[in-house]
């Protein structure tokens, strides 16, 4: 296994670009386990390139650095519960002391912690690009593979949310995490792209498959009753 020691966060971004089998290492929870996003590829170490701050801007946002922790949430008085309640969703400290907003976003897995509430949230990304700097909310970015780097996440700590999860266990991975803020409704589904929508029947949406996790048709099953178990 490589690893690139970049100076820059855009000679960071440039490294991605140029090399095809490449990902960026941050707390390394997902790069660096058995069969992550690393495997087989070169890593670039973006570690003291981002913020871990999280900070109350003038116009009433919470700016959250890239290389804040999951735990970083929970303890931050400026987060509102429905995120710390998604952080929770990692049982293990040890992981979400070392496991990133950033890179839980970035690695655009279907059973990632916050990549639904954030989504339905309206949160925005800032990162950089080989062109330049700029926003683009979760929810856009999620779907895709650009190569950016996020720099923070742009949080408004006014909006109410909730979030969800089904798995077999605690510590494994979810079978579904379904998210809901202001009439926006989300679902990642373990195996399947995630679904966003305005009403709760975005379930009939998802391409369910049957893994480990869960059959299809208990995914399903799942997904059709979880926005009616929230309204209870």
């Amino acid at each position: 296994m490589v690893i690139h020691h970049p100076k820059t966060a855009l000679e960071a971004v440039m490294l991605r670009k140029s090399i095809p089998q490449s990902a960026y290492l941050a707390g390394g929870t997902e790069v660096l386990r058995l069969g992550g996003e690393g495997e087989g590829k070169e890593l670039i170490d973006v570690n003291g390139l981002l913020p871990s701050t999280i900070l109350e801007r003038e116009d009433g946002m919470v700016q959250i650095g890239a290389l804040a922790t999951l735990q970083d949430l929970i303890q931050s008085p400026l987060i509102p519960s429905p995120v710390k309640e998604a952080a929770s969703l990692c049982a293990s400290f040890e992981r979400r002391n070392s496991a990133t907003v950033g890179g839980n976003i970035a690695c655009r897995r279907d059973d990632s912690y916050l990549g639904a509430l954030f989504s339905v949230m309206g949160v925005k990304t800032y990162a950089v690009t080989p062109h330049g700097e700029g926003e683009k909310s979760v929810e856009d970015y999620f779907p895709t593979t650009c190569r950016r780097l996020i720099l923070y996440f742009i949080l408004d700590p006014r909006k109410d949310g909730w979030v969800k999860r089904f798995g077999n266990t605690v510590s494994s991975h979810a079978a579904l995490i379904a998210a809901e803020s202001d009439g926006r409704y989300a679902l990642s589904v373990k195996g399947s792209p995630m679904v966003i929508g305005d009403t709760p029947e975005i379930y009939k949406d998802v391409e369910y498959v049957s893994d480990m996790f869960g059959s299809a048709e208990y995914k399903k099953y799942l997904a059709s009753i979880v926005f009616g178990l929230r309204r209870k």
